[in-house]
């Protein structure tokens, strides 16, 4: 039999509890709910047998595409709360289905179903501090331990309208679901459920807050053919060396972020025939006309590695093979122009930084550099790459001050997990503004490959970019941004460190934010908007600029390396002659 009887405080008189627990059915619709418990035979179920027949009496449409659990050891499973009680029935029957041991975190309200009681730790949610709750915490824990699984609810009540926009979300979750994962080394799993109560529900709540927990039964009772879905994410093995509170806010994030409303895909390309890659240059040509460059291009060496800047006119045929790399690598990326070669008129006014091998006699890595001074002088604004993509006002740092407009890196495939391609790219660069300290702006795009999902690139634009009048991108990237993004960016900052997480929960291959993202987010960089370059392949592009001599200390001795005092004394002087103060 379901009563509030059940709930009520122990040490009440019974005829006290009876007076106001027939109070309590009648306003909440419990009586309602016994009744259909009662007819529909529901007493004496199993708790396997009472999820089914729950689910079967209410004719509940679920659609769920459920993950393989890990069969053995702790599990954590987190949740958002859409319905109130609904959800939890539903989880237990999915979750059982798999793993014999749950038990569910939950709310003594559901208590009233007592043949579910094998399933539940009851705690109070709506009350810090209330009795009791430490001890169903510290059961809750004991349960991981023996390698249990545990279903968690962690804000603790249902969801209601939040923000400006009145979207209906979670209460902020409970820090103790970061506790209980730290302390048990559970890995998590975290589900989204999709769905809403009645508008009259919410605006009950608005009237006042517990009339929500009051209408909850009513609420099921309505449940009749409802629709929604449960979408899980793969497990979380490991959360961020931050507060509890903060990584709670993570996993409440990246367990909306699953809604499939927000998963959307890149439109389809037509997709053309692939050409043939170009031949590849004789190795001794490239060596020879690297061999011939003025001492001075020659910018830094690291074992059989060095870094080089050349003109087309000067290397045509190092030029030739960069272009045929970039474009090897490029497909390898999604990116690729499809044909012999990725080229165009820019690579004759730009200079090109790449980094070679001498050993194999080969390039492993190239950047385009463009002089903003010398190509606006010649062709103005039409001479920069990135205006064909970007529309900069004269305010723009790029006509404000000599800059690099940089683009078109890559390191080959084989060695991006080497650190010395990159290193001796970027200690290029700073070697190429050590001879010319007027460049101390380096700006351009770091391209989000299409390999990302819209989702994460997103994420990459909500959390990084800072909007300035002076530019904007003449093909936008937009994309729904869900109202608990901007709950979760309201209460805790916009570190790379959180934004790599959320990225790795999300893409399917577990990758983060890109490497030259990370790096120029360690220089300082200061990023402005994300646009798509409709001459690259419909790639997102992540607009950039860093002032290299602000970069951090650390950073700047490791690509400057014995060339720091000297860079600092050129930048010094080059200040003091344009009459502005040293920096």
């Amino acid at each position: 039999m379901i009563s509030a009887f059940s709930f009520l405080p122990e040490p009440w008189p019974s005829w006290l509890k009876r007076s106001v627990a027939f109070v309590i059915d009648r306003v909440t619709a419990i009586h309602r709910l016994n009744q259909r418990y009662q007819t529909q035979g529901f007493a004496g179920l199993s708790p396997e047998q009472f999820t089914r027949q729950f689910i079967a009496q209410f004719n509940l449409q679920i659609s769920c595409q459920m993950p393989a659990l890990p069969t053995n050891g702790p599990l954590i499973i987190v949740a958002n709360h859409p319905f109130g009680g609904l959800e939890g029935v539903v989880m237990a029957h999915l979750l059982a289905q798999q793993r014999s041991d749950v038990k569910i975190l939950a709310n003594r309200m559901l208590g009233i179903f007592t043949e579910l009681s094998d399933y539940f730790i009851y705690t109070n949610p709506l009350k810090a501090g209330a009795s009791g709750n430490l001890s169903s915490l510290k059961t809750a824990l004991a349960h991981l331990k023996t390698g249990g699984t545990l279903l968690v609810f962690p804000a603790g009540r249902v969801s209601y309208p939040q923000g400006t926009d009145n979207a209906v979300l979670d209460h902020r979750w409970h820090r103790s679901v970061a506790m209980l994962a730290k302390q048990s080394q559970a890995p998590i799993i975290s589900c989204f459920i999709s769905g809403q109560n009645r508008p009259g529900f919410y605006l009950a709540g608005k009237l006042w807050y517990r009339l929500r927990m009051i209408l909850l039964v009513r609420e099921l009772l309505v449940s009749n053919h409802k629709s929604f879905s449960v979408t899980f994410s793969q497990p979380i093995q490991e959360l961020l060396p931050v507060a509890d509170h903060h990584n709670t806010d993570l996993l409440q994030l990246v367990t909306y972020l699953q809604d499939p409303a927000y998963q959307q895909h890149w439109p389809t390309e037509e997709s053309q025939p692939e050409q043939a890659l170009a031949p590849a240059q004789a190795k001794a040509t490239l060596s020879a006309e690297l061999a011939a460059l003025p001492e001075g291009q020659k910018l830094a060496q690291f074992k059989h590695y060095s870094s080089y800047y050349c003109s087309q006119a000067q290397c045509p045929s190092v030029v030739e093979e960069i272009r045929l790399l970039r474009e090897a690598n490029f497909r390898l990326l999604d990116e690729g122009s499809g044909k012999a070669q990725d080229g165009d008129q820019f690579d004759q006014s730009y200079t090109h930084l790449l980094v070679f091998d001498h050993q194999a006699e080969r390039i492993i890595g190239a950047y385009r550099m463009g002089q903003t001074d010398n190509l606006l002088q010649q062709s103005g604004i039409a001479g920069l790459y990135l205006s064909r993509m970007f529309d900069f006002s004269s305010q723009f740092i790029n006509q404000q001050q000599p800059c690099l407009e940089m683009g078109r890196s890559f390191i080959v495939a084989d060695q991006q997990r080497s650190f010395h391609g990159l290193l001796l790219l970027f200690r290029g660069i700073a070697a190429f503004v050590s001879q010319f300290p007027r460049y101390r702006v380096l700006y351009g795009t770091v391209s989000l490959s299409r390999q990302y999902t819209p989702l994460s690139v997103s994420l990459i634009q909500k959390f990084l970019t800072q909007p300035d009048a002076n530019v904007r991108a003449k093909l936008p990237f937009s994309h729904p941004v869900h109202p608990a993004l901007a709950e979760y960016l309201a209460r805790q900052p916009r570190d790379i460190d959180s934004l790599d997480w959320l990225v790795r929960q999300i893409e399917p291959d577990g990758k983060g934010v890109p490497v030259l993202v990370r790096q120029y987010h360690q220089l300082g960089a200061r990023f402005y908007c994300v646009g798509i370059d409709p001459n690259f392949a419909a790639t997102p592009g992540l607009l950039l600029s860093v002032d290299i001599s602000q970069a951090p200390e650390k950073l700047q001795k490791l690509f400057f390396a014995d060339l720091l005092p000297v860079y600092k004394q050129r930048v010094s002087d080059a200040a003091l002659l344009q009459g502005a103060p040293s920096t």
